[in-house]
């Protein structure tokens, strides 16, 4: 099996292949930029001497130079695309290896979805900077980030999706390169309009009937007609000249018209052609997930180029050059709005769901690299009947490998609650983040930072980190309560929970804390729930003595050799017996060593 480092040795050596690539593109555009330019002006100077000899020389010189100068733009523009491809796919691997390096900082953290009224997003630290969707999102469109930060706000509870997420995912696993194709076409073609375009209630103006299409064709040779047969001394000039105000006549009668389809794709060809990239890209994956096997054969990218070309052509409508030369002579707007209109009649009705499957292969692909990046974390498995939830050697998916301590979780219908006592900074809520996060990951259908996981899906509730309001006149002591109280009425819904709750009713003295919490778990037994609680009252532990086939009791211990205090981050069986807040505050010099 690869290891991680195998990981970080092929990010780097890619970082390495594509910067080369990267420099050799740039000395290209620079010759080819460079040639051009000699391309003009040799031609410009030949042309002035071909011009004392004849008039069809200075012609074949202005021809010949115009084919070399437009070789050297093609070849200057196709450079230029190899460059920023090879720039992109180089920072894409300088991040991965950052990131397995437990830095991601360059990845978005999902900022917007920050809510600290959520069930357990706020206190898992789901969203925002150092959050476990910065970790694992490596999406490139909008959609594919909202469905990503959609399946960690309501995680999956039914098995059989959980199952065939987790098989398209390994199928895109290991396919690196076209994976990361996928984000550098998303990142290369980014723009502001990423929404799923509405073609729906479009009336069709320009091909109901065939009259459109024999005007423009009508005008445009008879204009065509016309400017050479005047050149021939054959025709009146004017006779163009109306011909011309007649083609501007017939276009601006259906300017208002040529507006509403144009809008209909938001100035998009940007968009479409990045999607168009996207499902090129999809289209090349050897194994793809059922959901998409309809998708092959170049259909939806083909369909998607043809629709970028459109918005193309309407974006230069405002081209001085197309404004003059191409409503008059070509009928510009009428062969745009007959061949979008065209277009609208064979694809509309399937563009919504080429976008949506566009997103669901972005949101795959972030579970895919989770995978790839890890190959030592377990794939979970989900378990149906009794609750269950099994861990060996689980860690939180945030701390440096090289740091982290991993501990079992055990859970299952009896004992279904755990007191989890210990010391400050002894690890008890980095244990329940683990928990936390870990079964998270499973119901998302990601890998899970774990040697072995299996899980029952649950809904899940926590009470970690609750903030108080000022604007909404709110005590952090009565924000907890109503967090408590959020997860009672869940409860008495006849749901089943999966409940995490660190040092419960801290904002009170200590006898109201120790009465309110213990009956608070004791209220618990009565319903249909699974959790753990940390707490430092380490006589709430002895309700295991009191419920033994309901509750279980863990702990984090220290210890001290000398003067050091030693934290192993082992979790233990029973209940914490060492404290060590006074000893901190003397050895911080904050109380008297004496005291």
């Amino acid at each position: 099996m690869p290891t991680i480092n195998d990981r970080k040795n092929t990010y780097a050596e890619r970082v390495t292949n594509f910067g080369a690539e990267t420099e050799r593109y740039k000395k290209l555009v620079r010759s080819t930029n460079l040639s051009r330019g000699v391309a003009f002006l040799a031609g410009a100077v030949l042309a002035i001497i071909a011009v004392n000899y004849s008039l069809a020389a200075m012609w074949i010189v202005i021809v010949i130079s115009l084919v070399v100068f437009l070789y050297f733009v093609k070849k200057n523009a196709d450079y230029e695309r190899l460059r920023d491809y090879n720039r992109t796919m180089k920072t894409i691997n300088a991040n991965e290896l950052k990131s397995l390096e437990n830095d991601n900082s360059s990845f978005d953290g999902g900022n917007d979805f920050v809510n600290s009224a959520h069930n357990f997003s706020y206190d898992l630290d789901i969203f925002g900077r150092n959050s476990i969707f910065q970790m694992i999102n490596r999406t490139c469109t909008s959609g594919g980030k909202n469905l990503l930060a959609e399946r960690f706000i309501n995680p999956v509870v039914n098995i059989n999706k959980i199952k065939q997420i987790q098989e398209d995912s390994a199928l895109l696993a290991d396919e690196l390169e076209l994976r990361q194709q996928f984000r550098a076409f998303g990142l290369l073609y980014a723009s502001d309009a990423d929404e799923i375009p509405d073609f729906g209630g479009i009336q069709y103006h320009f091909t109901g009937t065939k009259l459109w299409r024999i005007v423009s064709v009508v005008l445009t040779v008879a204009i065509i007609a016309a400017i050479v047969l005047a050149c021939m001394d054959l025709c009146s000039p004017y006779v163009g000249l109306l011909l011309y105000f007649a083609q501007l006549a017939v276009v601006g009668i259906n300017a208002k018209k040529t507006n509403d389809l144009q809008k209909l794709l938001m100035n998009g060809s940007k968009t479409f052609r990045k999607y168009e990239k996207l499902f090129e890209t999809i289209e090349k994956f050897p194994h793809q997930p059922s959901k998409f096997s309809e998708f092959g054969g170049g259909y939806v990218s083909g369909a998607l180029k043809e629709l970028a070309q459109i918005a193309a052509f309407y974006e230069q409508r405002g081209n001085m050059m197309i404004m003059i030369f191409g409503q008059g002579i070509l009928c510009y707007d009428i062969n745009i709005d007959i061949k979008f209109e065209k277009w609208l009649r064979r694809y509309a009705e399937e563009v919504p769901k080429w976008f949506t499957m566009a997103h669901e292969y972005d949101c795959l692909m972030s579970l895919a690299n989770l995978k790839y990046n890890h190959p030592e974390w377990a794939v979970p498995q989900p378990v149906e009947g009794s609750f269950i939830l099994n861990a060996v050697q689980a860690g939180h998916p945030l701390i440096d490998p090289e740091k982290m301590v991993c501990n079992d979780i055990n859970f299952s219908d009896c004992p279904f609650l755990t007191i989890l006592t210990g010391a400050n900074m002894a690890g008890k809520s980095t244990y329940l983040r683990t928990i936390g996060v870990n079964l998270i990951l499973a119901q998302i259908g990601a890998v899970v930072c774990a040697k072995k996981f299996e899980f029952s899906p649950t809904e899940i509730m926590t009470s970690i980190r609750t903030t108080d309001s000022v604007q909404d006149s709110e005590s952090y002591f009565f924000a907890e309560l109503k967090r408590l109280q959020k997860i009672v009425n869940r409860l008495e819904q006849g749901a089943t929970l999966f409940i995490i709750v660190d040092e419960m009713l801290r904002g009170t003295n200590s006898k109201d804390k120790h009465d309110g919490s213990q009956k608070f778990i004791q209220k618990l037994l009565k319903y249909n729930c699974y959790g753990i609680f940390a707490t430092h009252d380490i006589d709430i532990g002895n309700l295991r003595d009191r419920y033994p086939q309901n509750v279980n009791a863990k702990c984090f211990e220290i210890s001290f050799e000398g003067d050091s205090l030693i934290f192993d981050y082992k979790l233990k069986d029973g209940i914490s017996q060492n404290l060590n807040a006074s000893y901190l505050m003397r050895k911080m010099g904050i109380i008297e060593k004496s005291m």
